[in-house]
């Protein structure tokens, strides 16, 4: 009787082990006794609270009340057994860390509920952690209590202060690390880079300068790309409407998959949209639609606009980058020149930059 009655103990506690690792809670998924039944291994209520015993006097399974409801969590036979090594104190104060969940719970509280003296407390706690059972854990809103919880959980965002902390202060190299390449990585699908052709200039014999120089290049035997002519690169605004912008969801995969965090499951999407959003504030990036773009994604245009906006003669700050004398409008140099239309959204009616030409 005693033989099949442990056997039958330990068919429902593998189908309960199953269950729940299989399920989105994993190891923390609480059983309620309906649920126990349609397990199938017993098919009474008074069977069923016989094989539940003794899974708790095995430690295998403990006992919880959720909503005025009995219910059921299941430990492992590793922790089960280590478990049933300590002594009353040990397993009173195991009990109280192991109800806190995920919160953990402090050395004083302990010693509130549990009735028992500070001293024995330490005690009990050197020996449950050299046992593995339970673990300490810097909390960001007591950094100077030390709070305990079972050794197999990861602390809430509550305690550790969600991904951008790390022994409960806030990890500001992690936080400039993941910006830079954030930043890199919306750089690299802001803006087009095309190749802009430098045109000829005629001399006064009506032969243009850059042909002069390709013909002594051919006298000298040069290399045949020396003959091109010359040019830049620069970068232009991707067309009105342009929906191939990194998203949030887009960014959070290459952050996730890059592999320079240390848990990349820790950091979700709204933990990313704050570092967006700071970003933003800082104005190193600005967000279009539902993506985002660096703010500074234009080479040479970008300086003379902004010598423009700070209220600098426009000559002077058309100087700094190269171009004639239609350039000099902000027209011949604008960043979103692409972008502007009637009734887009950058419109000669709206320009800051023109306006502010105008009133050179």
């Amino acid at each position: 009787m005693a033989a099949k009655l442990e056997e039958s103990s330990s068919e429902l506690y593998e189908r309960c082990t199953n269950a729940a690792l299989s399920s989105p809670e994993g190891r923390a998924k609480i059983f309620g006794q309906d649920e126990l039944l349609k397990m199938g291994v017993v098919d009474s209520a008074q069977a069923l609270l016989e094989l539940v015993q003794g899974l708790m006097d095995a430690q295998l399974i403990r006992l919880m009340q959720m909503e005025g409801k009995i219910c059921y969590a299941l430990r492992t036979k590793d922790d089960a057994a280590k478990i049933v090594t300590l002594n009353d104190d040990e397993r009173m104060v195991y009990n109280q860390i192991e109800n806190s969940g995920t919160n953990g719970t402090w050395t004083k509280t302990i010693k509130q509920r549990t009735n028992i003296h500070q001293t024995t407390v330490t005690k009990a706690m050197k020996t449950l952690e050299s046992k593995k059972l339970v673990k300490p854990v810097k909390s960001i809103k007591n950094p100077a209590q030390k709070i305990y919880m079972l050794y197999h959980l990861s602390p809430n965002e509550d305690v550790t202060g969600g991904p951008w902390f790390s022994d409960g202060e806030l990890d500001v190299e992690l936080i400039a690390i993941t910006a830079d390449a954030v930043i890199h990585f919306i750089a690299q699908n802001s803006w087009k880079t095309v190749y802009i052709k430098r045109e000829a200039t005629p001399d006064a014999d009506g032969i243009s300068k850059k042909r002069k120089r390709n013909d002594t290049a051919d006298i000298e035997g040069s290399h045949p790309k020396s003959r091109r002519a010359g040019g830049y690169e620069t970068q232009i605004s991707y067309p009105a409407g342009w929906r191939g912008y990194p998203t949030v969801s887009a960014i959070h995969h290459f952050i996730t998959e890059a592999g320079f965090l240390k848990d990349s499951s820790a950091l979700a999407e709204s933990d990313l949209q704050n570092l967006l959003d700071v970003l933003v504030f800082d104005e190193r990036i600005e967000k279009i639609g539902n993506g985002y773009r660096t703010c500074k994604g234009v080479f040479g245009a970008t300086e003379a606009m902004k010598n423009i906006m700070q209220g600098r003669q426009v000559a002077d700050a058309v100087e700094e980058v190269e171009g004639n004398g239609l350039s000099q409008a902000p027209c011949g140099r604008c960043p979103v020149f692409n972008l502007c239309e009637d009734g887009g959204p950058v419109n000669a009616k709206n320009c800051e930059y023109f306006q502010t030409w105008l009133r050179a």
